[in-house]
């Protein structure tokens, strides 16, 4: 199962936030995808393999 964080950020904190979801979720990591919004900030979407959902056993 993936789930996504989201997370907003301004653009000088991109590499930070992007460096801890790597450190975070290491090899479950599967996307990240960064928007802009109309004022300048930016939105990251942070997907990762959660491992099996124990509710679909």
């Amino acid at each position: 199962m993936e789930l996504t964080v989201k997370k907003k950020a301004f653009l000088e904190d991109l590499p930070k936030v992007v460096g801890e979801a790597v450190e975070e979720y290491g090899t479950r990591l599967r996307k990240i995808v960064i928007e802009e919004d109309e004022k300048g900030c930016y939105t990251v979407f942070i997907t990762y393999d959660a491992g099996e959902n124990p509710f679909n056993r």
